[in-house]
């Protein structure tokens, strides 16, 4: 009796399987086409999978159909790289308009909302890059004739609004979408090679506002993995900026007292991440001591943070080099905290915060320090040069 039940299983999903599943059509009507074929497929992180393809009934009438899960991406194109992005639910049955000469600029969507959002941003993105190309043509045309400064100030400052314009629809978008996949897209726009709408740093905000929305929505959506993951990379990177407040770091010293970064507030603080078994740290280190020599310790303080292993070759260490200032350490080696809060990958490395624990350099180098600890002992005030530094 086992036996006939687990084979009628088997035989209903070999049947399942093998049937013409679907649960969502596209109809698409291609006006002046040439009768050629039409693709759908789905849109993956490493590429596309095909759905689905069809010839037109003599109306140019297509009708393309598939099966989903979940709201997923995909395309529909006659040709390769020419195509409209869709996204489509489980259960959706809607039409695309399109024609044959413009097909993937110039098309309508009915019945589908995500797609609509879709096409709504297309069409801004082709007037926002239409107006950009005219902007270039026209710096072009009128470079070397008489009042070209005049003229390329004017092409700038237009250029910035056009951008501008089209930044502000495209949050405008997401504010109100948000539980859209069409918002994700959004996100990554471009306005031309290498050309972001959205700037990491100035617009984090709305990566963390899709990416919070979606990950509940579509837990099981690679491309909604693929965007919590960079979200978090982006927070990990972004919280040693220039500029961002300094990790904290809490670690004993020799004497085994805690010992609080945030504690030196109120002074510049050199942070050096090192260990007694790193020839290059030990270098550093002994040009740390001679700035301190040349320039006094008064002008900031130094919180240096061991990666050792066992405690004796680190006293000894900063017996013998006669380290300067605070001296902490796990001794955990590259299995401290501190390797991850700070992204460490090689030895030595250092971080310079303003009085109010804010990352001012980080990645300095001896002449770096040597420059700064001149500025700091004549008084002045210490500006961020290079935030990328």
């Amino acid at each position: 009796m086992r036996i006939i039940v687990v084979t009628s299983l088997f035989l209903l999903f070999l049947s399942a399987c093998s049937g013409d599943k679907h649960n969502f059509t596209v109809k698409v009507t291609v006006k002046d086409t040439d009768g050629s074929m039409l693709y759908l497929a789905r849109r993956t992180l490493t590429g596309t999978i095909a759905v689905d393809s069809v010839s037109p009934d003599k109306e140019g009438n297509y009708v393309l159909e598939g099966y989903t899960d979940e709201p997923d991406f995909y395309i529909v194109y006659r040709v390769p790289r020419h195509y409209i992005n869709l996204i489509i639910n489980p259960g959706d049955d809607f039409r695309v308009i399109t024609d044959a000469a413009s097909f993937e600029y110039n098309y309508i969507v009915e019945g589908c909302k995500d797609s609509r959002l879709i096409q709504k941003m297309v069409s801004m993105q082709t007037k926002t890059l239409e107006r950009i190309t005219a902007l270039t043509a026209e710096f072009e045309n009128s470079t070397g004739s008489p009042g070209f400064e005049r003229t390329k100030a004017r092409i700038d400052s237009t250029y910035e609004q056009v951008v501008k314009a089209h930044q502000e629809f495209s949050r405008q978008l997401i504010l109100e979408n948000r539980q859209s996949l069409a918002s994700l897209m959004a996100l990554y726009q471009q306005l031309g090679r290498n050309i972001p709408v959205f700037d990491y740093k100035s617009d984090f905000r709305y990566y963390e506002m899709v990416d919070s929305s979606l990950s509940g929505l579509y837990p099981n959506s690679s491309a909604v993995r693929d965007l919590n993951r960079k979200v978090n990379e982006l927070r990990d990177v972004l919280r040693l900026e220039t500029g961002a407040l300094a990790p904290e770091i809490q670690l004993p010293d020799a004497d085994g007292k805690l010992q609080s970064l945030s504690s030196l507030r109120g002074n510049y603080v050199l942070i050096l991440f090192w260990a007694s078994w790193s020839s290059q740290s030990l270098e550093t280190v002994r040009e740390i001591s001679g700035l301190y020599k040349k320039y006094g310790g008064k002008t900031l303080v130094c919180y240096q943070v061991s990666l050792d292993r066992t405690k004796e070759s680190w006293i000894q260490s900063i017996e013998t080099e006669k380290t300067e200032g605070i001296n902490v350490s796990d001794l955990k080696y590259w299995d401290s905290p501190v390797v991850d809060q700070y992204q460490i990958t090689k030895l030595p490395v250092m971080y310079l915060l303003d009085k109010e624990g804010k990352i001012i350099f980080k990645n300095l180098s001896i002449n770096d320090l040597s420059e700064l600890l001149s500025d700091l002992a004549n008084n002045k005030e210490i500006r961020v040069t290079n935030p990328d530094r």
